[in-house]
């Protein structure tokens, strides 16, 4: 499997301190209503520019959640209240970042589509882009169990196609991301990262 589509654990110290930027960058990120923003983040490892979205801090915040045992007591602290305050402005914005996160679930259908369409005849390259390009079905997971019924039925029927050419593709094999990360998604919801192309 090619590195640069291997999906690495992220130490806990770096997902927090991109939590924080992400949480700090949050009311304006959803007023805003752009789906990608990049932000810079200062972590243990160095300065880092990342891709906000409402898919990967909801994804950061689920990983960090899993991990929690991996977190110092004080690290454990800010998680939670970084969560709450997440909450909070998710709240007071709510409708808006609904929308914002529809419109991110399309884009990362529309991206799992184009992977499925371009690899469709080369297994080689399924293989190795897939657990990379996978990410995108992750975070859409987060971000359905966020939606909950204001998930837009289209989405929730172009959902259930993409899972449907994914099954076709796949057979069972091993988790396809670092082993460190395998506890935090369990095979029985995330039945997509236990498969191979």
């Amino acid at each position: 499997m090619s590195k640069t589509n291997y999906v690495l654990a992220e130490d806990p110290a770096v997902d927090l301190a991109v939590v924080e930027a992400e949480v700090e960058e949050l009311e304006e990120y959803i007023i805003k209503s752009d789906i990608y923003r990049t932000v810079r983040v200062r972590t243990p490892s160095g300065d880092q520019m990342i891709q906000m979205s409402g898919g990967d801090l909801l994804t950061r915040l689920f990983r960090l959640a899993g991990e929690a045992e991996r977190l110092a007591p004080d690290q454990r602290a800010r998680l939670q209240e970084l969560r709450q305050r997440a909450e909070q402005v998710i709240y007071s914005l709510r409708t808006r970042f609904h929308k914002l996160l529809n419109r991110e679930i399309k884009t990362r259908l529309d991206s799992l589509s184009w992977y499925l369409d371009e690899t469709a005849g080369d297994p080689k390259r399924s293989r190795g882009d897939y657990p990379f390009e996978i990410r995108n079905r992750q975070r859409i997971d987060a971000m359905v169990r966020e939606l909950g019924d204001d998930l837009e039925p289209e989405l929730k029927r172009e959902l259930n196609r993409i899972d449907e050419r994914i099954r076709m593709i796949v057979r069972p094999g091993t988790f396809v991301w670092d082993s460190r990360l395998e506890p935090v998604f369990p095979r029985e919801r995330f039945w997509y990262l236990y498969v191979t192309p």
